[in-house]
Order: structure tokens, then C-alpha cells, then sequence
């Protein structure tokens, strides 16, 4: 394989809707292939450009840059529907990705009685106050039937005589469950939307993982657009206040069969605060004014669903975490703008018990994380503005100092800061891997 090539992978570190697609809209350019490996329409990245802000769910945000082939690997699970829509807002803005995009043929589709019963769930779950906040999109039961081996791939839509027998497993016992007066369409019905959808989409079905491999092999950049973030992994995330796929590190090796040493650099991505949106555990939450107004000020609405998010100071530990687990070489820190003109900004720094001793690592058990209490380290806010700042040497020096309390919490360096939503609006730090990808 050749060394040429210097791939990079972008995660989240926090819940999700940290800015990731920001990141991979300004770095498309320099790779050839961009690649989502996991996750569903449950993810949404916004890309602003002049102002403009479009919003991708499935589509990987490479999509603006006429020079990237886009890719959707095995990892992800797909709604078609949802997918075309997208396509067509592309297509609205002068852009046909097409000619450009693949997917995979092993990746999963999402199907009507998938979401019919992840809603049946989520409403039987909030009766007896055990919801997790999934978005109803089918996610979830996806996995579940990829997993149980009664799921439909992409590529099965080549061959339309065995569709009606392979969805018809998992359909039958979601009828099953849900009972007969469940309203979901037949099987012949889903059979022919899956092939009216798909039609115009025929030619862009393929084995991506043979694709990526060939670009490894090449020496062409490959960059990796990840889905939700760590604290939601399936595996390392809030268990079970988690999203249904890997979406750490490991991953993208599943949910694109290229081997480890394929990736050579891995970004992280963190708000300068912390949200998240549904259920689960929150040390860092603030349930006051403070909270409300960084919910407003970072305009804290989910991009798939419009749940307001719930918001907070910094959560280290969880960053920390998300940081270990992932191997990251540096942080990309977004919306430090929302904390602008605050009189104080907090770091949560560490977690403490019920007895007020210090918690040296993350919870593994649900009930564990109930009597735990942030360790909140306050810093003077700044009045000077850092919206649209691009040199992060001239950011208030209050800015640059709790930038500076915040790698050390995390033990990570700073390699880029967003002062803004635009694509232009932002600090590289000089002398760090990602200032020659975005000079």
C-alpha cells in the first residue's frame, strides 16, 4: 500500500452536533474521496457557506467540492426517501452529485416498519418514564435487523425477485409486536417504492469497500466524516442513552473494510460548552438562565429533529474520554463565539460522588452516573468579540486563556478554533497537522 497518502478521520467528542460538518466542508478540498462510514438520517451536519446554510443528513458534507467523491459506506444505514430529498436540495443549488457518489452495496436500508417501531417504542418507553430520546427515525430497529440478520442491503435492490423475501423476516415479527391493527404498509408497497427510489440511483451502487482500498492503494486522500460522537457509541458511549452504531474510531474500520493502518491522523471535534439532545446523563447541565442563554446565543435546535438541546459548561472528563478512546492527535474547537460578552465561562474539570470525593473515570452502569456532581473551575469571560476572528493569537486574551485551561483539562493540544459558522470564520493554530490542510 502506499505511504503517499495522508488520511484523516473527524469525530465528535461530546453527544453529537459539535460542528463536524463545518470541518469537513473546509478540508474536502484536499481529499479526493469523502467518506460517511456510519449512522442514519439521525445525524445532521450544516454546512454555511456566504451565509448560506444547507443541512445534510446522509449526503457526506464533501458534497459542495466538485473535486471529492463522496462515498456512503457499509457502516451506515440508509433512507432512501430521506436520501433523495437531499439529492434534490443539492441538485436545487446547481450542485449533481451523482457522477460523483457511491454506495456501498453492504450498506443497510432503513424501511417504514423499522420506524414504526422505534416510535411504538419511544411511546410505550415515555409511559413508563424510561424514554431515551431516540428521533423516531428507524435507526435503531435498523441495527437491530442488520444485527439479527433480517435486514435489506442496498445492493439487494439489484435484484428485485428476492426483495419481498427479505424483507418479510423482519417485517413479520415487527407485526408481530406492534399487533395487527398496526397501520404499515404491505410489502408490495415498500418493494415498490425501494425500486422507484432507487431507479435513478442504480448506477451509483458498488462495493465501496474495494473502491476505498484502490484510493488506499493509489496514494489518494481518503477523509472520514463521522456520525453522532463518542459519548453516543453503542459501546463506549451513556449506555443506553446511546445511538445504535459504533461511532468511534472503530467504526470506521467496520463501516468501510479498510484496515487500521489506512488512517494516519484522527481530528476531534468539541463545542467550547457542552450539549446534548434527549435523554440521559448530563453532569455538566445547567437547568438556569446560564443554560438558556447558551442555548439561544448557539442557536441549541437539533438539525434533523428541532429538539432544543440541553447545555452546559465544558465536560473534560467526558472529552477526555472521547479523546483516549478515539487516539486523537488534536481538538477542533467550535462556536467559541456563543461565550462571547458572558461574564464567567466554566470548565467542568472532574466529577465528584455523592460523598464529594473525586471520580477518576466515566460511569459504566446507567445508576452510576445519578448522585454524581461536576467540578467546575470558573474563568472571566471576555466583552471583546471573537466572531469572525481568524488569528487565534488575537483573540481576547480571557478567550486565549480558557482555550489554554481547556487543552490542559483534556490534555490535548488545540488545532483549530471556530469564531463563526462560515467556512471563513476561524483560527488554525500554526505549527499543528491540520494548518497546511487549511492554509
Amino acid at each position: 500500500m502506499s505511504r503517499a497518502s495522508e488520511n484523516l478521520a473527524v469525530l465528535g467528542l461530546q453527544w453529537g452536533d459539535e460542528g463536524k460538518g463545518k470541518l469537513v466542508d473546509l478540508l474536502a478540498p484536499r481529499y479526493r474521496h469523502v467518506v460517511r462510514f456510519q449512522g442514519g438520517n439521525n445525524a445532521g451536519h450544516t454546512v454555511v457557506v456566504d451565509g448560506q446554510s444547507l443541512a445534510l443528513h446522509q449526503v457526506p458534507s464533501g458534497a459542495l467540492h466538485p473535486g471529492c467523491f463522496l462515498v456512503v459506506g457499509s457502516g451506515v444505514v440508509l433512507n432512501l426517501d430521506v436520501f433523495e430529498q437531499e439529492l434534490s436540495r443539492l441538485r436545487d443549488r446547481g450542485i449533481d452529485v451523482t457522477s460523483r457518489l457511491l454506495l456501498s452495496d453492504k450498506a443497510h436500508l432503513i424501511l417504514p416498519h423499522h420506524i414504526a417501531l422505534d416510535v411504538w417504542r419511544e411511546e410505550r418507553a415515555h409511559k413508563v418514564g424510561a424514554k431515551i430520546g431516540t428521533t423516531g427515525r428507524g435507526i435503531g430497529p435498523a441495527y437491530e435487523m442488520k444485527a439479527a440478520r433480517m435486514g435489506l442491503r442496498v445492493g439487494d435492490l439489484k435484484h428485485p425477485d428476492v426483495l419481498a423475501e427479505r424483507i418479510r423476516p423482519g417485517y413479520d415479527e415487527v407485526r408481530l409486536r406492534l399487533g395487527s391493527g398496526a397501520e404499515l404498509p404491505t410489502i408490495e408497497a415498500i418493494v415498490e417504492n425501494l425500486l422507484k427510489a432507487i431507479e435513478p440511483l442504480l448506477g451509483c451502487i458498488g462495493n465501496a469497500q474495494a473502491h476505498l482500498q484502490d484510493a488506499w492503494a493509489k496514494g489518494e486522500q481518503i477523509l472520514f466524516e463521522g456520525a453522532q460522537a463518542a459519548l453516543l457509541d453503542l459501546d463506549h458511549g451513556t449506555y443506553p442513552f446511546v445511538t445504535s452504531s459504533n461511532c468511534s474510531l472503530g467504526g470506521l474500520f467496520t463501516g468501510t473494510g479498510l484496515p487500521p493502518k489506512a488512517l494516519h491522523r484522527i481530528l476531534g471535534v468539541a463545542k467550547a460548552y457542552t450539549t446534548r439532545v434527549g435523554a440521559g446523563p448530563m453532569v455538566s447541565e445547567l437547568t438556569n438562565a446560564t443554560g438558556d442563554h447558551l442555548r439561544e446565543a448557539g442557536r441549541e435546535y437539533g438539525t434533523t429533529t428541532g429538539r432544543p438541546r440541553r447545555c452546559g459548561w465544558f465536560d473534560a472528563p467526558i472529552t477526555a474520554h472521547a479523546c483516549r478512546t478515539n487516539g486523537v492527535d488534536g481538538l477542533a474547537i467550535m462556536k467559541l463565539d456563543v461565550l462571547d460578552g458572558m461574564a464567567e465561562v466554566g470548565i467542568v474539570v472532574g466529577y465528584l460522588d455523592a460523598h464529594g470525593h473525586p471520580v477518576g473515570q466515566l460511569p459504566s452502569c446507567a445508576a452510576e452516573w445519578a448522585d454524581l456532581q461536576p467540578d467546575v473551575r470558573m474563568y472571566k469571560g471576555w466583552q471583546t468579540p471573537t466572531r469572525g476572528v481568524t488569528d487565534h493569537q488575537q483573540l481576547p486574551a480571557e478567550a486565549q486563556a480558557y482555550l489554554d485551561a481547556l487543552a490542559e483539562a483534556v490534555e490535548m493540544p488545540i488545532v483549530y478554533v471556530s469564531t463563526g459558522p462560515d467556512r471563513a470564520e476561524g483560527c488554525v493554530y500554526p505549527g499543528t497537522f491540520l494548518e497546511p490542510l487549511l492554509a
